[in-house]
């Protein structure tokens, strides 16, 4: 396959422009939240790191598919062994990515005097849970992405990582407020 900048331009500009306006539309939804997380800073600080790492994550696992598809050692189907291994170590990955930093965050929040009134257990609880929910979320997007852009005829190389990214942000976010709601902490 030889790249053309014009036809990367033809499909990414479009994809692109519609990532801007989600990630807007996120902004505003951590704008109008802003006061639950005043009063647990120590969130404020675990927004970029989960969205992050979740981002991160979902990236990798479609450049890993993309590059199996065009080498051929992935076949376009969800079936694929392959695509299952890809899948399974992404999902440990983050977990056990999301274990560390929850516990890392918390020291370096309690150090700072951001961690009042929620336990160790109950963030790394809130912590976990969140990046476990956004890590299976963007790994499903990035496998569904990676295959409909493929199959299309577009390089799933241009399609995964902005539609990751922006999934990975607007949930990320959604996910934290919904944990932070089951478990009744700044609601």
């Amino acid at each position: 396959m030889i790249y053309s900048w014009k036809k990367i331009v033809k499909y990414g500009m479009p994809l692109l422009t519609v990532t801007i306006l989600i990630e807007i539309f996120a902004g505003q939804i951590l704008q109008g939240r802003q006061n639950s997380l005043l009063l647990f800073p120590v969130f404020l600080i675990t927004i970029p790191v989960i969205n992050s790492v979740g981002g991160n994550i979902g990236s990798v696992l479609g450049a890993r598919l993309a590059s199996g598809l065009h080498v051929g050692y992935i076949s376009l189907s969800l079936e694929d062994k392959e695509m299952h291994d890809n899948l399974f170590i992404s999902l440990l990955i983050g977990f056990i990515t999301y274990f560390i930093l929850s516990i890392v965050i918390y020291f370096v929040a309690l150090f700072g005097n951001l961690t009042e009134d929620i336990a160790l257990i109950e963030f790394i609880a809130i912590f976990v849970l969140t990046g476990v929910l956004l890590v299976s979320t963007v790994a499903l997007v990035s496998v569904l992405t990676a295959f409909l852009s493929f199959k299309r005829g577009l390089d799933p190389d241009d399609m995964v990582a902005p539609v990751v990214t922006t999934v990975g942000d607007v949930m990320g976010i959604v996910f934290l407020f919904l944990m932070l709601g089951i478990f009744g902490v700044g609601i």
